[in-house]
């Protein structure tokens, strides 16, 4: 009979908008986690506790400032893969009858599992390119799908949620900045973990006065990350427009693009200023919130029955 009715209490539209909440703040803590690692990738800390789990063989090592950067961001996602597994023990009975949750919950869990993983083959392959690339994509997925889960869990006590969504042509739009948004995320890790930010070092041209100097190495990397920018901003900005008059999009789409835009301004005061730490991390977190932004805009519009054209 107990068990029965703690079920039910956990089962309850206050106990799911709890989770709603819960999982929402898990959000904010892990985008505060990607800006965290920017950080520590911006001041050289990637590598300041040499081993893992352990810093120097200790849980708390003697500090210094990128130890104290590295320190910090493992036991921040440490506090995250803590909160996600309280959180998420609860959503399970949510989500036994609820098939789309139960994958949502399914595969934030896997992200989180190959996350961990990431950041151990991060140290013992010092720095290898493709785990500091992966590292990054995962954990703004990790982000993107916990967002979905408690927007999931909103709707479930709020029937707003089942409303048209967009129209076919906001929805092939949304999809283009996805699709575009996660390419930039890879550029984007492998113009970070290549160490190529200053390949060029003008704008809008590259180097000497030449626009596209070289295909080649680092220099092909970074002008790929900057064709693809402008590609991401000009798409936004057609979405924008694309969705203006469709009220659960409108806004949405309006902010992302803001983003956009604004990673693209910081994207090149990080050229002109020599890539310093504190626009290392502003870029970052514009990226996160784009990322966020997007995820929010995707399911928005392909979570419901389109609207006319």
């Amino acid at each position: 009979m107990s068990e029965n009715t703690d079920e039910e209490a956990i089962l309850s539209p206050p106990a799911i908008e709890r989770l709603a909440l819960g999982f929402g703040a898990l959000v904010m803590l892990t985008f505060g986690l990607i800006v965290l690692g920017a950080l520590v990738r911006a001041n050289g800390a990637g590598l300041a506790c040499p081993d893992w789990p352990l810093c120097f063989g200790d849980f708390v090592p003697r500090m210094d400032l990128k130890i104290a950067f590295e320190w910090t961001h493992r036991v921040v996602a440490g506090a995250v893969a803590l909160i996600f597994l309280t959180l998420g023990k609860l959503a399970w009975r949510a989500a036994r009858h609820d098939a789309a949750l139960f994958k949502l919950l399914s595969v934030a869990a896997a992200l989180l599992l190959v996350q961990i993983l990431l950041g151990a083959l991060t140290v013992w392959l010092k720095l290898a390119p493709w785990t500091v690339t992966a590292h990054l994509i995962l954990g703004n997925g990790f982000a993107a799908t916990v967002l979905i889960i408690a927007l999931t869990l909103r709707d479930r006590v709020d029937a707003r949620g089942t409303a048209a969504a967009a129209s076919d042509a906001g929805r092939r739009w949304i999809t283009c900045v996805g699709l575009l948004l996660l390419l930039q995320m890879i550029l984007g890790g492998l113009v970070s973990s290549r160490y190529a930010g200053l390949a060029c070092t003008e704008w809008p041209t590259c180097n000497a006065g030449l626009w596209f100097p070289s295909w080649n190495g680092n220099v092909g990397l970074q002008l790929l990350h900057r064709l693809n920018a402008y590609a991401l901003v000009g798409c936004l900005g057609i979405t924008a427009w694309v969705v203006r008059r469709e009220p659960r999009l409108r806004t949405v789409g309006a902010s992302a693009f803001a983003l956009g835009v604004g990673q693209l301004g910081v994207g090149v005061a990080n050229v002109l200023m020599g890539i310093p730490a504190d626009l290392t991390g502003l870029h970052s977190a514009l990226a996160a919130g784009l990322v966020l932004s997007v995820a929010f805009a995707l399911r928005a519009a392909w979570s419901a029955r389109p609207a006319p054209s």
